[in-house]
């Protein structure tokens, strides 16, 4: 392939002959690249302004240099880490200074950070908080600032805070100018004492630097192997010669050194290293490398012996040529310089002084049709000799390069590259209000059956201020509430992270792995994981997706537990989208959450599922405060995000207070009545719950029902994030009517009053988010009393104690719910029971059962509840119910109150030995004024004592919910029995009626 020839135009120095000379050289197609670190000619020269001179004045004379080849350094500002900067004027002055400059320079800021005067008992946030007070006030933004460089000096006490200041400020300058270059400087033997922090500086920098020691090549080797290969900066020494300083630049050529830096005592010796540098950056143009001298069809001697100290630069895309030659000649000590050719094809060469940019006079090169042949007969210590072949054509002979693709980063790499975009994404996020609303489905009790709180939110955020939400909407159950009750939001969210992960901090609380890549949404991601490093802190475990292209968080599922929240374990999905503000500027905000909750209540865990999806951004607006002020000026719950979590904000007068403590006590009290087939009236219904979330102030919860007759109390607490000890105690005045059948006909002489008073305690066991384990131990005591049916002849079951050992194990995940339980029962001085005193059985006296004064009872259940925009919800649940020398007092009664609930079979009629259950349901709402919610049944069960098959008892179950008066829930509940044992039923119908009031 043929290519015009780009030359490069040789301007002669100050000084000499005002001539302008053309010296490339078509390289042969046998010419090979020299093996380099990095595959460049010389490196770029940078120069800071002398002291001596003012700014305004340095910058003019620094344009000398060229504004294309060299970068000028700004007089540096020096951070005191351990103290307050004050460089206000300096930055001043150097801020209109470069307004001046012209369009095209290349400057780059100095800081000078030192790490003397840490007394070690500085906090994260007084170190954070000085460097963005100092960045603020640098004009980062100008277009003409290009580059920054921190010159980093040795810590005097602790290492770690002085890291941790270095790695916010680099990632603090890179957010306010992403485009700026930043490099990090060490002073000699840095490197080798305090490698570590010179590895994670390597993550947020663009280069790292030394100084231009005979050791550099040491640390050069050391950053390619140990901080990620980085592009290195060379300081050179303050008192540097022009000669010197040109030696640094051959010597550095075809290296990794991307940077020569000088900083000149004064302006002379800044003017001798910008000529010596404008010359060089002429003779070899950016376009030229490092060539190998093998391979070249020239060779250079001096006084008859071949050059060692040569140095040669070629182009990929072009056919220049240059010789730079270290002679080691003198004015009063000359040496012969031959350079030869193999070629008979004509040439151009030009010899100069590279020091000076002088051009010499060397002898004429042989004649026509002969090899080259040319002397200089050299008083300098280099030489540079630039060839060109004669003629039209130019052939580009080697023209491609080995490029590396597909670079591997690591894990480090990719956390500080997200950090890096999230950090410039900060900047520009001064504000913002969205919608959001929140769904929190609640699992089922003995008591409450599962029911949804909904509530629309608004959110304010403010960079310089808190976040706070506006609770605008209130649904129970789907049905529209007064908005102005609060539900107690604070007391059902997880405990407060103040560490997430991935964020720069000055201890590190997490490791990271690298688990490979997968697709989200189209986006190509890394999939980071995440774990604590310490085990009795409130920490995440996790992943992360980052977009592999521009690193913004696309996902995260992070799991935590707690130990002072009522949620002991929460599983968190994240999903973020782009959102564009008016100006067309993208911002990557939180598009949904979906947690899946383990809540303590009672000393039992429940699931608790929320949602929350985000819409309707408003970013950067003007109107921001004043929608604020609103908001604070209405009626509407607010709450504001501390670092306890979500706190109230109480509406005082015009104001709103923030409630430091969450309300730790609620209460509200029951109400209704219940008719089913069994019965003959209403039975009435009315209680108080208490929850109290700090009993005594000793972070024990405590839950208690009280109906009168009736007491259901727990103690529970929760020690570390894995553990819960919990104390029950149940207690009754009433009695249950137990009753036996012959096929349906009630065996009335064996009616017996029974009812238990127990006590136990519970240990729990959170061994992952996912998985729990229990064990439990109750002391039962069982009361047996003959009914005024019952026969003179039956012997009624002796009061006594029971011992029940237990085991629970729970699983959830991805809604998904499975629980096992088993219970092994032994009574102690159990004694036969029935009619034993007659072989003949007397009309309605059922005849004596078998003594089991030991049974064991077994079940397991798994359920899964799906959710179909804001209120619909259908689900499905698959139960069994098993024991062994289970006896008519230790079988199951399935209940509208405990489990197993069969829905639509009325409490208190069939017993049964196993049972095998299926449900489903389905709910919907209904212009946010009712919420319907049915249900079906299919139940296979049986009783051994009436057949050994297993009977069909299936049955239908409406539920409605509506606002009451006074800010009451009314539910109502209609079931129906389908299939079963119809006959020993008053009526196929139930109904249960509630009503619940919150108290304030």
């Amino acid at each position: 392939m043929t290519k015009a020839s780009s030359v490069p135009v040789l301007q002669s120095a100050p000084g000499s002959t005002d001539l302008r000379w053309i010296a490339p050289l078509i390289l042969l197609s046998w010419f090979i690249l020299l093996p380099a670190t990095a595959q460049v000619g010389l490196p770029k020269a940078a120069v800071s302004i002398p002291t001596d001179r003012s700014l305004t004045a340095g910058l003019q004379s620094a344009e000398r240099c060229g504004i294309q080849n060299t970068l000028i350094v700004l007089p540096p500002i020096h951070l005191q880490v351990a103290e307050d900067a004050n460089a206000g004027n300096l930055l001043q002055e150097q801020a209109q200074a470069i307004k001046n400059v012209p369009q095209g320079s290349n400057l780059w800021l100095h800081i000078i950070a030192g790490g003397d005067s840490l007394t070690g008992k500085e906090t994260e946030k007084q170190l954070a908080d000085r460097v963005d007070t100092l960045l603020k006030s640098m004009p980062l933004g100008l277009t003409a600032i290009r580059g920054l460089i921190v010159e980093v000096n040795e810590p005097a006490t602790d290492p770690n805070l002085y890291a941790f200041e270095l790695l916010h400020l680099a990632l603090t300058a890179k957010s306010r100018n992403a485009g700026m270059r930043l490099a990090f400087v060490f002073q000699p033997g840095f490197i080798g004492r305090h490698g570590d922090i010179v590895k994670r500086l390597a993550l947020y920098t663009d280069l790292l630097g030394t100084a231009y020691t005979p050791d550099w090549h040491k640390d050069a080797a050391w950053v390619a192997e140990q901080a990620l290969n980085k592009p290195l900066i060379l300081m050179l020494p303050l008192d540097i010669t022009e000669t010197s300083s040109l030696a640094a630049e051959l010597d550095t050529s075809g290296t990794s050194v991307e940077i020569l830096w000088s900083q000149p005592a004064d302006a002379q010796a800044a003017d001798k290293f910008c000529a010596v540098n404008s010359f060089m950056k002429q003779a070899v143009p950016v376009n030229m490398v490092r060539v190998n001298s093998a391979a070249v069809p020239f060779k250079l001697t001096v006084d008859g012996s071949q050059s060692d100290n040569l140095w040669l630069f070629g182009s990929g895309q072009s056919s220049n040529l240059v010789m730079v030659a270290h002679v080691n000649a003198g004015p009063g000590h000359s040496r012969q310089v031959v350079l030869s050719g193999n070629s008979t094809a004509p040439y151009e060469v030009q010899w100069f002084d590279p020091t000076t940019g002088i051009r010499l006079a060397a002898g004429e090169p042989a004649g026509t049709n002969k090899p080259l042949v040319q002397t200089l007969s050299a008083t300098t210590e280099y030489l540079l000799i630039s060839i060109r072949r004669q003629g039209n054509a130019d052939s580009t002979v080697y023209n491609s390069v080995e490029v590396k693709s597909g670079v591997d980063l690591s894990v480090e790499e990719i956390i500080a590259r997200w950090q890096q975009y999230r950090e410039a994404q900060k900047q520009k996020l001064e504000n913002y209000v969205s919608s959001s609303f929140m769904n929190l489905h609640f699992e089922s009790t003995n008591v409450v059956p599962a029911f949804d709180v909904s509530m629309q939110l608004k959110q304010f955020y403010d960079r310089y201020g808190s976040m706070e939400l506006a609770q605008t909407a209130l649904y129970i159950n789907g049905v529209k509430f007064n908005n102005k009750y609060e539900f107690p939001l604070p007391q059902l969210e997880p405990e407060k992270v103040l560490t997430p992960p991935l964020e720069l901090k000055l201890n590190e609380s997490y490791t990271y792995k690298f688990l490979g890549t997968e697709q989200i949404n189209g986006a190509l991601c890394f999939v980071v994981g995440v774990e604590p490093k310490v085990e009795d802190v409130t920490l995440y475990s996790g992943k992360v997706w980052i977009d592999g292209t521009t690193f913004r968080e696309v996902k995260q599922v992070l799991s935590q537990r707690g130990d002072k929240s009522n949620i002991v374990a929460n599983i968190e999905t994240q999903n973020y989208e782009l959102v564009s503000d008016s100006k067309g500027n993208q911002f990557n905000l939180l598009h949904s959450i979906s947690e899946q909750q383990t809540l303590n209540a009672a000393g039992r865990d429940f699931l608790l599922q929320r949602t929350i999806q985000f819409s309707d951004y408003e970013i950067n607006t003007s109107q921001f405060s004043s929608s604020l002020t609103a908001e604070h000026n209405s009626q509407d719950p607010m709450y504001r995000d501390t670092d306890h979590g979500l706190r109230t904000l109480k509406k005082e007068g015009n104001e709103r207070i923030l409630v430091e403590d969450t309300r730790k006590r609620i209460e509200s009290i029951v109400g209704g009545a219940m008719y089913q087939g069994t019965f003959n009236f209403p039975i009435p219904i009315a209680g108080l719950t208490i929850s109290d979330f700090d009993y005594r102030h000793t972070g024990a919860q405590l839950s208690t029902f009280f109906a009168g007759v009736l007491l259901a109390t727990d103690l529970s607490k929760q020690f570390g994030n894995k553990y819960r000890l919990s104390g029950d105690l149940a207690l009754s005045a009433v009695p249950g009517e137990d009753r036996l059948y012959t096929g349906n006909t009630e065996a009335t002489g064996a009616e017996i009053y029974a009812w238990s008073e127990s006590t136990g305690v519970r240990a729990a066991w959170l061994a992952t988010p996912h998985l729990s384990l229990t064990a439990s131990m109750y002391l039962e005591y069982d009361f047996f009393h003959a009914t005024s049916n019952t026969s003179s002849q039956y012997v009624a079951p002796r009061n006594g104690v029971a011992l029940l050992p237990g085991a629970q194990i729970r699983f959830t995940d991805k809604g998904y719910t499975f629980t096992a339980n088993g219970t092994r029962g032994q009574r102690f001085a159990w004694k036969q029971f029935g009619c034993i005193a007659t072989s003949l059985q007397p009309d309605g006296c059922s005849p004596s059962q078998p003594l089991e004064s030991g049974y064991t009872l077994y079940d397991g259940d798994i359920n899964k509840d799906y959710y179909f925009k804001k209120f619909t919800k259908g689900g499905w649940d698959l139960s069994y119910f098993g024991g062994n020398q289970l006896d008519r007092f230790s079988r199951y009664y399935p209940s509208i109150f405990s489990q197993p609930n069969v829905h639509g079979i009325p409490s208190g009629t069939d017993s049964f030995d196993a049972i095998a259950m299926a449900n489903v349901h389905y709910g919907f709402n209904a212009m946010d004024i009712i919420k319907i919610d049915e249900m079906y049944s299919y139940t296979r069960a049986r009783n051994l004592e009436e057949s050994s098959h297993f009977r069909k008892f299936d049955g239908l179950e409406t539920r409605i919910n509506t606002p009451g008066p006074f800010g009451t829930l009314i539910q109502s509940t209609v079931s129906y029995a389908l299939d079963g044992n119809i006959a020993r039923y008053n009526s196929r119908w139930g109904v249960l009626f509630m009503v619940f009031k919150p108290l304030h």
